[in-house]
C-alpha cells in the first residue's frame, strides 16, 4: 500500500528526479524533512514556470527588475498577471549516492554509477544464504544499463517503483525488487525490509539448497495466507448473496454487492500487496480463484450454498 514515501519514488523515476516546492511545503513536508535533515536531496536551479493559484494552468515564468534592483517573478495566464514569490519556485534533487547509502546502509557498500543517471553498482549482500550482487536501476531507458544487468543474471536489482522494476525485469531477466514495496519510515529513520527481499529471492529460484527447509515453512506460510484471502471472500459471497435479495424484495432486482480490490482484502486481512498477488497466483490457489471470480457473477452469487471445502458448489 502506499505510503511516505511513495511519492518520493516516484519523483526517482523521472529526470530530473526534483521534488518541488508546493509538494515540500505542502503533501510531502513531513518526508521531505527528513530527505533534507539527511541531505539525501540536493538545491537546484528555480523552476521556470508556475501553476496559477486560480485555474492550475502551467505558465513560465518571466522578470522583470523590481523597486529592489532584483528581479520579481511574474506569470500571465487567461486570468492574468499574478506575481510568483520566489520561494514557491524552490525544487530539490534527489541526491541518488546519497539515499543509496542510506537505503542500503545495513549491505557491504561500495556505490559506483556505471550508467550515467540510469544504474548504479551499490554493494554486496548475504540474503537468503548467499552473496548477492546489488545493483540500482532507474528512469527505464535502452541503454547500455541493459547490456550491463544481461550480463549479470544473478544480481539483484531495485528500482524505486513497482512500474519501473516490471520495466527492467522485462527487458533484462533479472529479479528486480521494487523499493517501493521494501522500504517504510519509522520516526525519522527509512527502514529496508531485508525478510521481504529474501522472500522474493526464494520465491524467484534464486536461494540456495541450505534453505530448502525455509521453502517448506514459507510453503505453510503461503497456505495459510491462501486460507485468510478465502474466508475473507467467502464472508463477501454471503454478504453479496443477502445484498441481492434484499435488493430483490425491495425494489424488484437484484444488485451486485461490489467485490473487494485486491489491496482491500490485504488490508483486510493484514497482508502485503506482494503476499495478496503471490496467494493468487499461487498453483494452489485454484478455490481463491473461484470464489473471486464469483464475485463478479451475480448469478452465481444468488446460487451460492456455500464454501466447497463444505461438500457444496455454488
Amino acid at each position: 500500500m502506499p505510503h511516505l514515501l511513495s511519492p518520493v519514488l516516484s519523483r526517482w523515476e523521472v529526470d530530473p528526479p526534483a521534488i518541488q516546492a508546493a509538494e515540500a511545503y505542502g503533501g510531502l513536508r513531513e518526508v521531505f524533512g527528513i530527505l533534507r535533515g539527511q541531505a539525501l536531496v540536493r538545491p537546484m536551479a528555480p523552476a521556470g514556470a508556475a501553476d496559477c493559484t486560480e485555474c492550475g494552468q502551467r505558465c513560465p515564468v518571466d522578470y522583470i527588475p523590481d523597486r529592489n534592483g532584483g528581479q520579481a517573478g511574474f506569470i500571465h495566464c487567461d486570468c492574468g498577471i499574478a506575481p510568483v514569490p520566489d520561494h514557491l519556485l524552490r525544487r530539490w534533487q534527489i541526491d541518488t549516492r546519497a539515499l543509496l547509502a542510506a537505503v542500503f546502509s545495513g549491505i557491504r557498500l561500495s556505490v559506483d554509477e556505471r550508467v550515467a543517471g540510469r544504474l548504479w553498482q551499490v554493494g554486496k549482500a548475504n540474503w537468503a544464504g548467499r552473496p548477492r550482487e546489488v545493483w540500482f536501476a532507474r528512469a527505464f531507458r535502452a541503454t547500455a544499463a541493459l547490456d550491463m544487468l544481461r550480463s549479470r543474471p544473478k544480481a539483484i536489482v531495485f528500482a524505486p517503483t513497482e512500474i519501473g522494476a516490471e520495466r527492467w525485469c522485462q527487458a533484462t531477466g533479472n529479479l528486480v525488487i521494487a523499493l517501493d514495496s521494501t522500504l517504510s519510515i519509522d520516526g525519522s529513520s527509512i527502514l529496508f525490509d531485508s525478510e521481504y527481499v529474501e522472500g522474493r529471492i526464494v520465491d524467484a529460484g534464486l536461494g540456495p539448497d541450505a534453505v530448502s527447509k525455509r521453502r517448506v515453512k514459507r510453503r505453510a506460510d503461503r497456505t495459510a495466507k491462501i486460507e485468510l484471502l478465502k474466508k475473507e471472500l467467502i464472508q463477501h459471497l454471503q454478504a453479496a448473496r443477502d445484498h441481492a435479495f434484499e435488493t430483490l424484495h425491495r425494489i424488484g432486482q437484484p444488485q451486485l454487492l461490489p467485490r473487494p480490490l485486491r489491496k482491500e482484502l490485504g488490508a483486510l486481512t493484514g497482508l502485503r500487496k506482494y503476499d495478496v498477488t503471490k496467494c493468487f497466483q499461487d498453483p494452489e490457489s485454484r478455490e481463491l480463484n473461484l470464489y473471486w471470480d464469483i464475485a463478479l457473477d451475480l448469478e452465481q452469487i444468488m446460487a451460492w450454498k456455500g464454501p466447497i471445502k463444505r461438500g457444496r458448489s455454488s
